[in-house]
C-alpha cells in the first residue's frame, strides 16, 4: 500500500491500535495463541488489518476533510464510538474475530 507522507501519521497511529486490539484479543485465547504467532501477525496480520482500517471510509473522510470538519467534531458525527481510537479499535476487533479466530 502506497501511503502519502502527509498521513504516515495516521496509518501509525492505526497500527499501533491495531497491534493493542490484537494483544488484548491473543490474551482472551485460552493457551493466549492466535492463528498467528508474533512474528507472523507483525509481518502478515497487523499490518493488513491496519491497511483495511487505513482505507476505511470514515479513516479516509477525515484525511480528506477540512481543518473546519476535522475541527467540528468529526469523530461524534461520523462514528458511533465517538473518537478515533476507539473507532479504530471496534473495527479492529471486528476484523479480528472475523478473520483470524477460529
Amino acid at each position: 500500500m502506497k501511503i502519502k507522507n502527509k498521513h504516515r501519521w495516521m496509518y501509525n497511529y492505526i497500527l499501533v491500535h491495531v497491534a493493542r486490539t490484537w494483544e488484548r484479543s491473543r490474551m482472551e485465547q485460552p493457551h493466549q495463541e492466535m492463528t498467528q504467532d508474533n512474528v507472523e501477525s507483525a509481518e502478515d496480520g497487523i499490518p493488513t488489518i491496519a491497511d483495511t482500517i487505513f482505507d476505511n471510509d470514515i479513516i479516509q473522510g477525515f484525511l480528506n476533510a477540512s481543518e473546519e470538519v476535522k475541527s467540528d467534531d468529526y469523530w461524534n458525527k461520523n462514528t458511533k464510538e465517538g473518537m478515533s481510537d476507539w473507532f479504530i479499535e471496534s473495527l479492529a476487533d471486528k476484523i479480528i474475530n472475523e478473520k483470524y479466530l477460529d
